[in-house]
């Protein structure tokens, strides 16, 4: 079992290293004009992606409710600005992969916008 894992992920990473050279001349379509095929991949690719994603966005927005939470508690409420920044910035963002951030239509957003100021 081990040895099929290596296997599959030597596999993985070796597809990734060859479609990130050809990233830069591709002609992506959006989700939508590809076929059912393609459709089908992309949302596989999808699926398999938010699965390695999904937990490191869940810390980071863990992390950030914690030191916001603690910015606000320790400042006594004076900065409630900067912990509002803070919140905001980990909790906004994407929370899984999207097919068109893997055509290249979207962009990918781990954190939320920096500045929330009114």
């Amino acid at each position: 079992m081990r040895k099929i894992m290596g296997t599959v992920a030597i596999l993985l990473f070796i597809c990734f290293l060859v479609q990130s050279n050809f990233l830069k001349y591709a002609d992506a379509k959006p989700y939508s004009e590809h076929s059912t095929a393609a459709k089908t991949g992309l949302v596989t690719g999808s699926v398999f992606s938010s699965a390695v994603y999904v937990p490191f966005k869940l810390a980071y927005a863990v992390l950030g409710g914690i030191t916001s939470g603690l910015t606000y508690g320790v400042t006594l409420g004076k900065e409630a600005e900067a912990a509002n920044n803070i919140a905001v910035s980990s909790f906004y963002g994407d929370w899984y992969i999207h097919p068109d951030i893997l055509t290249g239509e979207e962009t990918l957003y781990f954190s939320g916008p920096k500045n929330t100021s009114r």
